[in-house]
C-alpha cells in the first residue's frame, strides 16, 4: 500500500514495542500530546511538537522514497514525597525509563520494517518541585531514517 510517509507506522510500532517491555510495565506510551489527567504519574509522549520529515527521491518517476526526522519523545515522572529521597527516585526512575527507550532502539533498528536506522541522539533533564510530589522530566531525540513507496 502506497503511504505519504512512515512517521505514522513508524509511532504505531515504536508505541507497541515499548508497551511490550517488561521495565516500562506501567508506563503509558502515547504518540501526541495528552492533557495532564490522562498522563497518570509516568508517561512516555512523543511528538509534543511539530516532526518535520525530510524526503528524497533518488530517481525521477520512481516511487521509493527516502526520509528522515527527528522524533521528540518526554518522559514524564510525577512522584509523591518531598525530599531527596523523593528527587533522586523521581530522577532514578526518569533515566531507567530512557534507558529502556534507548535499549529498544538499539535492538529493534528497523522497528516497522520500513526504518533503515534509529539512533537516540540526545537528552536533557528537568527537575520540578510541585506542592507534596516531584516532577521529573526528560526530553529526548530519535533520529530516524526510513524508506517507503510514496503514493
Amino acid at each position: 500500500m502506497a503511504t505519504a510517509s512512515s512517521l505514522g507506522s513508524f509511532l504505531t510500532a515504536i508505541r507497541d514495542a515499548l508497551g511490550n517491555r517488561h521495565g516500562l510495565a506501567g508506563v503509558r506510551v502515547f504518540t501526541g500530546p495528552v492533557d495532564d489527567l490522562s498522563i497518570g504519574q509516568e508517561a512516555i509522549v512523543f511528538c509534543v511538537e511539530e516532526t518535520r520529515v525530510s524526503q528524497d527521491f533518488p530517481t525521477a518517476g520512481q516511487r521509493e522514497a527516502f526520509e528522515s526526522y527527528e522524533i521528540e519523545g518526554r518522559i514524564w515522572i510525577v512522584k509523591p514525597g518531598s525530599g531527596e529521597v523523593t528527587i533522586a527516585a523521581a530522577r532514578n526512575r526518569a533515566l531507567d525509563i530512557l534507558s529502556e527507550v534507548q535499549s529498544e532502539c538499539t535492538a529493534n533498528m528497523t522497528m516497522d520494517a520500513s526504518v533503515r536506522s534509529l539512533l537516540l541522539t540526545s537528552f536533557s533533564l528537568a527537575q520540578v518541585p510541585l506542592d507534596g510530589a516531584r516532577d521529573c522530566r526528560v526530553s529526548f531525540i530519535i533520529e530516524v531514517k526510513s524508506n517507503f513507496t510514496a503514493p
